[in-house]
């Protein structure tokens, strides 16, 4: 199993979260509104005066997103901006993982923002976790890679507002594929199952995705 660090916390990033959180609940609030018209209207030039206020603290120079690390126990600490379980973007739906030998278990219960089908999570935020969950599982091993092909069999409906329980594990590991499986558990009922094939990369290779380049590199 990889090396565990554990990242840097400051009170900037304490308070980040609480921004973080803020917003997040402004979503959830934003997209089942029944509200008057000047209601909005003074909601929105609100908003807009928060983001003016905050724009002069846009760097030129996006930060640091990812810290120089391989592995930890909680992903959403190595990938904090990551917008399925990154717990400093607002978008992301607070996905939480534990590691259970030999499985990733992610914990969530989603909202009114992830619904698809009347009452039920989209599709398509079910596939994008899947892909964090067979990846965290594939991390956790040691064999980290970008994704090659990811199949998704939705069995039946899975709801809003309850708690959901994803499992990732992975399968076999052959030559530079990972073959990795999953599934979503309603309560004890399976209602998507995932099946994802993985390249394998060195974590250092990786990581270098976010140098620079130089304008006359080639990738080899």
């Amino acid at each position: 199993m990889p090396e565990h660090v554990p990242p840097r916390e400051s009170a900037g990033e304490t308070a980040l979260e609480r921004l973080v959180e803020s917003v997040r609940r402004l979503i959830e609030t934003t997209v089942v509104l029944d509200a008057p018209a000047a209601s909005l209207v003074a909601a929105a030039q609100a908003v807009e005066r928060v983001v003016g206020d905050l724009r002069p603290h846009v760097p030129s120079t996006s930060p640091p997103r990812f810290p120089k690390i391989v592995a930890h126990p909680d992903p959403g600490l190595l990938m904090p901006f990551d917008p399925i379980l990154g717990r400093l973007n607002p978008l992301a739906a607070e996905l939480r993982f534990e590691w259970q030998e030999p499985k990733a278990i992610g914990r969530v219960r989603f909202g009114k923002a992830y619904e698809g089908p009347p009452g039920c999570v989209h599709g398509g935020v079910i596939a994008a976790a899947f892909d964090q969950v067979l990846n965290v599982a594939n991390v956790m091993r040691g064999t980290a890679g970008p994704t090659r092909k990811l199949e998704i069999r939705f069995r039946r409906p899975t709801p809003l507002g309850v708690e959901l329980r994803f499992e990732g594990w992975q399968e076999s590991l052959e030559d530079r594929e990972v073959h990795s499986l999953g599934r979503l558990l309603v309560g004890d009922e399976v209602s998507v199952e995932a099946e994802g094939w993985f390249v394998l990369v060195p974590l250092e290779r990786i990581m270098n995705l976010l140098e620079p380049r130089s304008s006359g590199s080639e990738e080899t």
